[in-house]
């Protein structure tokens, strides 16, 4: 469908033991005798058992030290990316039985693409964390990349795991072991997993808030969190007011154009300019699809310099080009942010579309 444009200016080795079961849980979670509050990941920990992503021995020991297993590790990241999958028709590994307590998670990550398809899993195998940085990048789908802040001397370019592990670095949710070493083939403990898995799952919930997003020009995950959400209420209250005097239909808060906006009014005061063409970006619709943002129509209005809500569209509504965007009739969403520079002045801006 043809795009309508407007433009107007105002981130060991293991001991086997035997696992309880999800429904023994509750009661191994309520005392595990292993892992004292003092314990460096005892909250990573109780968050793991808590929502049943991992579980303890049958004599109530977590095993904070012990290394991971393939199986326990493919358990916990299918429960906790609370996936369900179809496992019909699944290729089957030689030593994963369907009677396996794991066999479940394990074929769903197959589905997923998390685990390479073969004839084996050696599911009591140990875990390294170059494994680890793979499957969760896989897991929680983050962003992979060869353009990174994160650099160790012991992951050469040329390492199969390179973006997996320096991308995941990049965004928190593992490091190194020292600032310069990430030791690849170093086994990962269960407390170190459980850890990761809780920064995995923590950086997913923001992104599926919209509060950060990857940017694919940057190649880098980028903050996009509102200045004052109660002013961009308040100028769409203030906007439909005008197009209901107009008798038109109200705009509706769009969060995802509400994020565009943020980034626009960022890149503002991060790039020192007050124009609608970013220089890094381009236009305000490229800006949109770059972000994967679908529309058929687009406009945008800035403002910098404005202290409130009121002022703003005020303002707009004062100027002709501004009031057109404003009473478009075919326009349908909307989003404002508000970003401040260092010296406290105010960018302001709202995008409009048509879905």
């Amino acid at each position: 469908m043809k795009k309508i444009l407007s433009i107007i200016i105002l981130s060991i080795a293991a001991t086997v033991g035997s696992l309880t079961s999800l429904s023994q849980v509750e009661a191994a979670s309520a005392k595990v005798v292993d892992v004292s509050n003092a314990y460096w990941a005892n909250a990573s920990i109780q968050h793991m058992l808590t929502k049943q992503y991992m579980t303890t021995y049958s004599d109530n020991k977590f095993k904070p030290e012990q290394a991971i297993t393939r199986a326990e590790a493919a358990a916990a990241i299918a429960r906790s990316i609370q996936t369900n999958v179809d496992i019909a028709n699944t290729t089957k590994f030689k030593d994963v039985t369907a009677s396996h307590p794991y066999y479940k998670e394990i074929c769903q990550l197959v589905k997923l693409g998390v685990i390479q398809k073969g004839e084996d899993f050696h599911p009591e195998e140990p875990l390294k964390r170059m494994q680890v940085a793979k499957m969760l990048a896989l897991a929680y789908q983050f962003k992979v990349d060869n353009k990174n802040n994160t650099q160790f001397a012991d992951i050469p370019q040329t390492h199969w795991a390179h973006n997996y592990i320096e991308s995941l670095a990049d965004i928190g949710i593992i490091s190194g072991v020292d600032a310069k070493h990430f030791a690849p083939d170093q086994l990962v403990t269960r407390a170190q997993f459980a850890v990761f898995v809780e920064r995995s799952i923590y950086f997913q919930q923001k992104i599926n808030k919209l509060e950060v997003a990857y940017d694919y020009l940057a190649k880098d995950y980028i903050p996009t969190v509102n200045l004052s959400t109660e002013w961009s209420k308040k100028v769409i209250q203030l906007i439909n007011v005008e197009r209901q005097k107009k008798k038109l239909e109200p705009v509706v808060y769009d969060p995802k154009l509400t994020q565009i906006a943020i980034i626009k009014a960022q890149d503002m005061v991060n790039r020192h300019y007050f124009e609608h063409v970013s220089p890094f970006y381009g236009a305000p619709w490229d800006l949109a699809t770059l972000f994967d943002y679908d529309y058929t129509s687009f406009g945008e209005n800035i403002a910098r310099n404005i202290q409130t809500p009121e002022i703003a569209v005020k303002a707009w509504m004062a100027s002709p080009s501004h009031r057109d965007n404003i009473l478009k009739e075919h326009y349908t969403n909307t989003g404002v942010a508000i970003a401040q520079d260092s010296k406290e002045n105010y960018y302001w801006v709202q995008m409009f579309s048509s879905q």
